[in-house]
């Protein structure tokens, strides 16, 4: 199974001594199913800073894998009550990050649904902001026909 699906994304951040950051982006994604575990694929845009990157969410229950490739690859984990130390890249270079997800949401099923993760990041073992992630994925008007 692999359908177009419109996918709509609400970011916040709020880093240490700056003004909350909200990004909203609606684009084109697939979502597919493979092996009991749902994948949501889509290609990043200017607006993301991240242009020319490759965007697939693996969705495995209570775990949730961000998988970049192209121009900044990253992989970020979020698992309740985990911590997880990857490399992330970006325009001004790579650096090593940790993330701890506080809550982890998931409605995923192959008509959609939503994902939402609330975690902190810390660079050098120094906690620098907070992050809300919030996914939702609604079939294409074709398909609800």
């Amino acid at each position: 199974m692999k359908k177009d699906v419109l996918l709509s994304i609400r970011s916040t951040q709020k880093f240490e001594g700056c003004d909350e950051e909200k990004i909203d982006l609606i684009t084109q994604a697939r979502l597919y199913e493979r092996n009991g575990k749902f994948y949501i694929s889509y290609e990043e845009s200017e607006l993301t800073g991240l242009l020319g990157t490759r965007t697939t969410v693996k969705i495995d229950g209570d775990t949730v894998t961000m998988m970049r490739t192209g121009t900044y690859p990253s992989e970020m984990i979020f698992a309740k009550n985990q911590r997880h130390v990857g490399l992330y890249h970006t325009e001004f270079g790579a650096m090593t990050i940790s993330t701890h997800t506080n809550q982890l949401r998931n409605t995923m099923s192959k008509y959609g649904g939503e994902l939402e993760i609330d975690y902190t990041v810390e660079v050098d073992q120094s906690m620098i902001g907070n992050h809300h992630f919030r996914m939702i994925v609604k079939p294409t008007e074709q398909d609800e026909k």
